[in-house]
């Protein structure tokens, strides 16, 4: 029988919790900022996914995007399974980018730069899945210019998040291990 580490399960619930903490809010300033003219957000909930990324396993790294993604949709009653999978084929990508530049570059001074390529791979993600769902020509018609910015941003925010995650990592090191 396998035995459940109560603290790792605990540990990982909190973060996924503040992760969607942090997704909520994020959806909430980016829509003031922008004043509903555009749908992005700065992607303040990818810090605790890179966290989890340098802490525990793959598996729990999917699992915690599969979580984040499912409660925030509900929280934030979006436009249902749509969004919900162009939010997960975003992330998903997004994880998959940086779980294997990670396995490449094991130094911790490489995480702005993991960062960047989640930052850069979600907003690819979230257009394939738009692509998938509208077809090219829906897209190409309603999301030809938002598409450039939301590639730009992604990097810019992914450097952030990079940055900060590796900050908390530090501070975390010992703490959670």
């Amino acid at each position: 029988m396998k035995k459940f580490n109560i603290k790792k399960i605990v540990t990982i619930s909190v973060l996924i919790s503040l992760a969607c903490c942090l997704s909520y809010f994020d959806s909430y300033i980016c829509s003031f900022i922008t004043m509903g003219a555009i749908r992005y957000k700065l992607g303040l909930a990818n810090i605790v996914i890179m966290v989890i990324l340098y802490n525990y396993s793959f598996k729990t790294g999917i699992i915690a995007i599969l979580l984040k993604t499912l409660i925030v949709g509900f929280l934030l009653g979006a436009n249902g399974i749509i969004t919900f999978v162009i939010s997960f084929l975003g992330s998903m990508l997004s994880f998959l980018g940086m779980f294997l530049i990670k396995k490449c570059l094991t130094k911790s001074k490489f995480t702005p730069f993991i960062g960047l390529i989640g930052g850069f791979l979600h907003p690819v993600g979230q257009i394939i899945g738009a692509i998938i769902i509208y077809g090219f020509k829906a897209f190409f018609a309603s999301s030809i210019l938002t598409a450039p910015m939301m590639l730009v941003l992604g990097i810019i925010t992914g450097i952030l998040v990079g940055i900060s995650s590796k900050q908390i990592n530090k501070v975390l090191e010992t703490k959670i291990n």
